[in-house]
């Protein structure tokens, strides 16, 4: 991890969140900020909350600029819009692609050596075709992003429904679409 070495020896990180509402609320986002400063309490963290309540990736390419790189150097960043490219936007897998392309190729130009961790969050929409065996478009598009230029991936969407096949969850405890404490923190923890 190319932000580790940097927070290591050089004691000093940008960590940004963009994404729609579920980047915005009080959610996995400070959980993160928390776990990164205990990991490294020598680091002086800039982070920087870019989730916009119902905004896709679409929405997110055009403003990631102004929302995220112009406040500097950044080391980490964290996007999550697979939910609001489903239920929002609409998107279908080509401009879910197309929109999620735009957010990672400027985060790259911007600094070739940040580390990016792609979000699937879901819904019961989504839940429904992982069920199935399916992939939702967004999270087939938003993957499809990651591999070509080589990004992790939290698929939290995945991690539920396999939990709820199991019987050992369900969308209640979980907390829906915008997760409660016990949702969020299974995020943070993956």
């Amino acid at each position: 991890m190319n932000s580790r070495i940097r927070f290591e020896r050089e004691e000093v990180g940008h960590v940004a969140f963009i994404g729609g509402s579920i980047t915005e609320m009080d959610g996995y986002r400070p959980m993160v900020c928390a776990m990164l400063e205990k990991r490294f309490p020598q680091t002086n963290f800039t982070f920087t909350q870019a989730g916009i309540s119902s905004t896709c990736s679409d929405t997110g390419a055009f403003r990631l600029s102004e929302d995220v790189l112009s406040k500097g150097p950044l080391d980490m960043l964290f996007v999550e819009f697979a939910v609001n490219d489903d239920q929002d936007a609409q998107l279908d897998a080509s401009d879910a692609l197309r929109g999620m392309e735009g957010v990672i190729a400027q985060a790259r130009s911007h600094n070739p050596n940040v580390d990016i961790v792609m979000t699937f969050f879901t819904n019961q929409n989504m839940l429904a075709q992982l069920d199935q065996g399916k992939s939702p478009p967004s999270i087939a598009a938003h993957s499809k992003v990651a591999e070509h230029y080589g990004i992790s991936v939290n698929n939290l969407a995945q991690e539920l429904s396999d939990l709820m096949k199991a019987g050992k969850m369900d969308w209640k405890k979980y907390g829906g679409v915008h997760p409660n404490q016990y949702g969020n923190t299974m995020f943070a923890t993956m």
